[in-house]
């Protein structure tokens, strides 16, 4: 037998071996969507995932580089919610878009995607069931933040349970990155390295925001991204969104809800989810 024909051969048994193993993964992420079907417990979970990718990448001693395992492996985790139930992603359009692409990236290709026309539709897609998650973006390097996306996450009921952040090419070459949110109807236990959104509303008037920033200050607590929307016609209240270090559930037991909520007209926990640095 030639060289090439012996590695071709170890490839072929290496892929029997695979194929079972990916089958019978698969039968087991049955068992669990049948379990979480029972428990009535959401599909997607985000921390879960975050976690199985990390572990795979420090696991992984090479010669595959950490962005084709994670590549490999959301395809295997796609297919494993195809099997676990009929996913479907609301987002926003059109096909082909930056946010599409995104959320085919997280994604994978095995579960079913809604391309709506606007940020709105994306939202009461989620709302109504018609779709288990929704993704939307935040900001982008060519539009700026997304005031349909702060707006909706201000009048709806939905959780923040996981960001995109999309590579992107600026005119100059130098790269940066399109966020997106992903939209869920739950809230995410924690992952051990979490950002929270919150929402402030505020007297819109000098020192207000100084004043509702300071328990944040109190607490040692990092603050990475805000934005700004007014209330609503005829208020003078605005909307702060703030990110902050932390899952929800830390920042309740620090006592900074508290501390907020005297400060603030009022506060809005927008969800919790998984850091993620452009490299991932």
């Amino acid at each position: 037998m030639s060289e090439i024909a012996e590695l071709r051969s170890r490839i072929d048994s290496l892929d029997t071996d695979l194929v079972r193993l990916l089958n019978e993964r698969a039968e087991v992420a049955k068992e669990i969507g049948a379990f979480k079907h029972r428990e009535g417990l959401p599909i997607y979970s985000p921390e879960r995932e975050d976690h199985v990718l990390r572990k795979l990448v420090e696991k992984s001693p090479g010669p595959l580089t950490p962005e084709s395992l994670k590549a490999i492996y959301r395809e295997i985790m796609s297919a494993s919610l195809a099997l676990e139930k009929d996913i479907s992603i609301a987002c926003l359009g059109p096909s082909g878009s930056i946010t599409h692409q995104a959320s085919r990236d997280k994604f994978g290709s095995s579960v079913k995607y809604l391309i709506l026309p606007d940020v709105e539709s994306v939202f009461k897609e989620v709302e109504s069931g018609r779709a288990d998650c929704g993704v939307v973006p935040i900001d982008e390097a060519d539009h700026g933040i997304m005031s349909a996306t702060l707006d909706g996450l201000a009048e709806s009921s939905l959780s923040i349970c996981a960001q995109i952040l999309s590579p992107c090419e600026t005119g100059d070459e130098s790269r940066t990155a399109a966020r997106l949110f992903v939209l869920g109807k739950s809230a995410n236990p924690p992952s051990g390295h979490d950002s929270t959104m919150l929402m402030l509303r505020i007297e819109d008037k000098p020192g207000a925001l100084v004043q509702a920033l300071e328990p944040f200050k109190e607490h040692d607590i990092n603050l990475n991204h805000f934005a700004s929307r007014p209330a609503s016609r005829g208020s003078k209240d605005i909307f702060f969104f703030v990110e902050a270090e932390g899952h929800s559930r830390e920042l309740q037991i620090s006592d900074v809800f508290r501390s907020l909520s005297m400060r603030c007209r009022a506060v809005k926990m927008l969800g919790s989810y998984p850091k993620q640095d452009l490299e991932d």
